[in-house]
């Protein structure tokens, strides 16, 4: 009986671990800052901006556009606009059929 409990505690944990990971990830309150960095993963790019407050927001989901245009972004203060995608949930980065719908960064406009 004790371990049968054990388990399902231990899976509840997970599904609440889950759950948290994907509220951050679409989190789209942040509209302007600075880029600091830009980088390419399997899935998207993910971008570190500082806000206007000099609060640091690390790996927001970005197009893969934009980090190929990292050059230009780098150290710009910018204005983000975020679309809806799917994006691939698979165990590595080869196609396997499943997505999941994600926001993401898809357009970087450089402000004053």
């Amino acid at each position: 009986m004790l371990k049968r409990i054990t388990t399902v505690v231990f899976l509840s944990a997970i599904s609440l671990s889950t759950v948290s990971i994907s509220a951050i990830a679409q989190d789209t309150s942040l509209k302007v800052g600075i880029v600091q960095k830009l980088v390419t993963g399997d899935l998207m790019c993910y971008a570190t901006l500082i806000d206007e407050n000099g609060k640091e927001h690390k790996d927001i989901g970005a197009s893969f556009e934009i980090c190929a245009d990292q050059d230009y972004y780098l150290n710009k203060k910018v204005q983000l606009t975020y679309q809806e995608v799917n994006i691939n949930d698979c165990q590595s980065s080869e196609p396997c059929g499943k997505t999941r719908r994600e926001w993401i960064i898809s357009k970087m406009k450089i402000i004053q």
